[in-house]
């Protein structure tokens, strides 16, 4: 169950950084609204996964790692918010620019605003920021003893 959890989580981990670094013309999959809701349910079961395999037991990198799997969740929330504002101010989706790559061109990595690429950023920073932040704030303060 441990090594499920972890691969979840790497998983989620990796779609971020592929979507908003690697390639970001992935992102239009999220658009579609039954891929977007298959990656949110997946997303949602990942942090289940964590807590089932979480014991008092674990090396500790593997209770570090287990708090990445809350990153795609918010991740995906972040998106959908960003999105819908995007939709609403420019009547258009969310763009997210093609930097460090000169193989792929885009259409849409054109017309990005600085909003966009704020958003972006956001999107590549704060899901890492607010569970490492969980993660400290739940093993620092040795809440874990509630789960044994």
């Amino acid at each position: 169950m441990e090594t499920i959890s972890l691969t979840a989580s790497l998983i989620g981990f990796a779609f971020i950084w592929y979507v908003t670094l690697i390639y970001p013309p992935a992102h239009k999959i999220l658009r579609d609204k039954k891929k977007y809701n298959m990656l949110f349910y997946f997303s949602i079961l990942s942090p289940f996964l964590a807590i089932t395999a979480y014991n008092s037991q674990m090396l500790e990198n593997r209770k570090e790692t287990s708090f990445l799997s809350l990153c795609l969740l918010i991740f995906l929330i972040l998106y959908k918010y960003f999105d819908n504002y995007i939709l609403k101010k420019n009547g258009r989706n969310l763009y997210f620019k093609v930097r460090y790559n000169s193989v792929w061109k885009d259409e849409e990595s054109d017309k990005v605003t600085t909003l966009e690429e704020c958003f972006n950023f956001i999107l590549i920073i704060l899901p890492l920021i607010l569970c490492f932040a969980l993660k400290y704030t739940i093993l620092d303060l040795r809440i874990e003893n509630y789960f044994q």
